[in-house]
């Protein structure tokens, strides 16, 4: 057969590329359409959501009497504690995990105080939770949010000088997804491609 001709023409070396090339163009087809799907998926909840924040400001009562109102925000600032560690782990050593961290981190920081301020307004305590939230939490929220802006930007740099690519680095909103594949084990321990997801 011809295919067969073509490949017992080809010494191993270069037969397990051609594989690994046509392996990592599937992996990349069924990547791009499996955010495609996630993508749909989440543009019919966002759709759903909005006549259901509109039912929920209509028929939800202004006051609530709560239970496990203290071990809801005790657990709450448990997990916070949590994370600012690991944020914190993540920059001493600088590695990569520390954008999802850092992002999760000043999310975490800014419902915080979102929910500190609501729930605090018409009390005796609201000017407390108003100085915290303003002076602390939503601070350090946005320098989270900076930090991760900041890296994934130098990240993006960095992909874009190694591929070689002329000009200024694409700006993060235009910035497509990217993968780094390395050789194989025993081949090469530098990156060989650089693969994008945007569907070109």
């Amino acid at each position: 057969m011809a295919a067969d001709s073509e490949v017992s023409g080809v010494d191993g070396g270069e037969s397990g590329t051609v594989y690994q090339e046509r392996a990592d163009a599937h992996h990349l087809v069924h990547a791009h359409r499996l955010n495609r799907i996630i993508s749909a998926i989440l543009i019919v909840v966002v759709i759903g959501l909005v006549p259901w924040e509109v039912f929920l400001g209509m028929t939800l009562p202004s006051r609530f009497r709560a239970n496990n109102w203290a071990f809801l925000w005790v657990g709450f600032d448990a997990i916070l504690i949590a994370v600012l560690l690991y944020v914190a782990w993540a920059m001493w050593f600088r590695r990569q995990i520390m954008i999802a961290v850092a992002m999760v981190a000043g999310t975490l920081l800014m419902t915080d105080a979102y929910f500190d301020v609501v729930t605090s307004i018409g009390t005796k305590g609201e000017w407390v939770t108003l100085l915290t939230a303003l002076g602390g939490e939503i601070p350090l929220g946005l320098v989270f949010y900076w930090v991760a802006w900041q890296v994934m930007k130098r990240s993006i740099a960095a992909f874009h000088l190694a591929m070689g690519g002329s000009g200024p680095p694409p700006k993060l909103r235009d910035a497509p997804l990217v993968f780094l594949q390395t050789n194989l084990a025993g081949r090469d321990s530098e990156p060989s491609k650089l693969h994008r997801t945007n569907g070109s």
